[in-house]
């Protein structure tokens, strides 16, 4: 372990020998994490959700696949109600140029 005074190599000690390379350990990693409070808070997965995230999950998935169904349903009907529907729309053609008798 580089950079750890705590343990210098050769056999630990059997008290000591886990807490020291706990320590170690421990003095390692807090040199990698980022220590930005505004955006990991106290530790990484210290963030509070907002919004749907902070409601229960079955609470969240309903209204997430409410909002889905009305985007659809929105969607369908413009289209529908802009363009047309393409294959009624070849239908009436055909029995326009091809009249029944």
């Amino acid at each position: 372990m580089l950079g750890c005074e705590h343990y210098k190599g050769g056999e630990p000690k059997a008290a000591n020998a886990l807490s020291a390379l706990q320590l170690c350990a421990i003095m390692t990693i807090s040199r990698i994490i980022n220590r930005n409070k505004k955006l990991y808070g106290p530790g990484p997965l210290g963030r509070r959700p907002t919004g749907l995230g902070a409601r229960p999950p079955l609470q969240g998935l309903v209204i997430c696949a409410t909002q889905g169904i009305a985007a659809g349903l929105l969607g369908g009907f413009g289209y529908n109600f802009l363009f047309g529907d393409p294959l009624v729309n070849y239908i009436e053609d055909y029995y326009k140029e091809h009249p029944s008798r």
